[in-house]
Parts: structure tokens; C-alpha cells; sequence
């Protein structure tokens, strides 16, 4: 997930529980109205020192594309409080996953861009995308595990060492 403003550098993640209930009412909200009992509400979101970034995707079974609203929202550390804000975006949250159900619409026709949306007096910007978390999740997990064999293999006896085959091919260009 990458932040919208250009400083927002360090963060920490959203609290698991805000998570939780945050999946908990797009559930409640969608699953059955829309027929997605199978498919899971998945949320993250990360808290930088001007800006709270927040993930809002819905997983299916047996599809790889992920559609999510990633939402963006500057706030005053000294003036807002970090949960009411989050909580307060989920209004925005709710509205865009119902335009995107109702309206049916083609990922075409929804904007990879942050887009600006005034609600309560407040700009929040978001975007769509179709990054899949949970296999994001699994290749970061992998790669963590494979790392040291992608970067280290064993030589078989066949192989040359390069600074050998090197000379050969310089003594036969003589």
C-alpha cells in the first residue's frame, strides 16, 4: 500500500481490532444483501505521522484479483484523534463498495488515481485497486523463507568457474 503524500514515510498499522470491526460491518452490510457469503471483507491500513491510508478489499474464493477502495486522509495529530477519523471514513468506504456493487462496474472504469471526495466536511481521496492481500501476504512469507536459496544454488562439478571460462574464451580469440 503506497501513501498519497510524498512525506508519509514511517507508520505503524492499523489496530488489529479496528481491522476486525471494520470487516465485521462491511460483512454485515454486504455479504448477504449481495449475495458474498463466500467471499471475505479484508482491511488494513497504516498510520503515518499526516496521513491514515486504509485498505478496504473484498476477497472471493477462486479469484486472484482482490477489488479494493484504498482510502487517504490527512489529520492534525494535535487536533484529530486517529480512531475517529478511520471510523469516519468508513461512511466513505460504505458508499464507494456500494456504487461499485450496484452500478456493476468493469475495473476500467474505476480509477487507479487518487480521486478528491468532500464528505462532512472533510476531503478524503481515494483510489481502486486489485492487489490481492492475503496472496501478497503468502508470496512475502515465501520469499522470506526462500530468500537465502534464490540468491545462493550449488554448483555442479559441470560448471565452469566464470573467471576460467573467461581466459579460455580470451586464449581462443588469440
Amino acid at each position: 500500500m503506497e501513501p498519497r503524500l510524498k512525506n508519509s514515510t514511517q507508520w505503524t498499522p492499523y489496530p488489529t481490532e479496528l481491522c476486525e470491526q471494520a470487516m465485521e460491518v462491511l460483512t454485515e452490510r454486504f455479504s448477504e444483501e449481495y449475495g458474498l457469503e463466500k467471499s471475505q471483507f479484508v482491511v488494513e491500513g497504516r498510520i503515518y505521522k499526516e496521513e491514515l491510508i486504509g485498505r478496504f478489499g473484498l476477497n472471493t474464493p477462486e479469484q486472484l484479483k482482490q477489488p479494493n477502495f484504498e482510502i487517504s486522509v490527512e489529520y492534525d495529530q494535535e487536533k484529530d484523534k486517529v480512531l475517529e477519523v478511520i471510523q469516519a471514513s468508513m461512511d466513505m468506504v460504505e458508499h464507494l463498495w456500494t456504487e461499485l456493487l450496484e452500478e456493476d462496474f468493469e475495473d476500467y472504469e474505476l480509477s487507479k488515481e487518487w480521486q478528491p471526495l468532500n464528505l462532512d466536511k472533510k476531503t478524503y481521496h481515494y483510489r481502486y485497486s486489485t492487489v490481492n492481500t492475503q496472496l501478497e501476504e503468502q508470496a512475502d512469507q515465501w520469499l522470506e523463507e526462500n530468500e537465502k536459496k534464490l540468491v545462493y544454488g550449488e554448483r555442479s562439478d559441470e560448471e565452469e568457474p566464470l573467471e576460467e571460462s573467461s581466459e579460455k574464451d580470451e586464449s581462443a580469440l588469440h
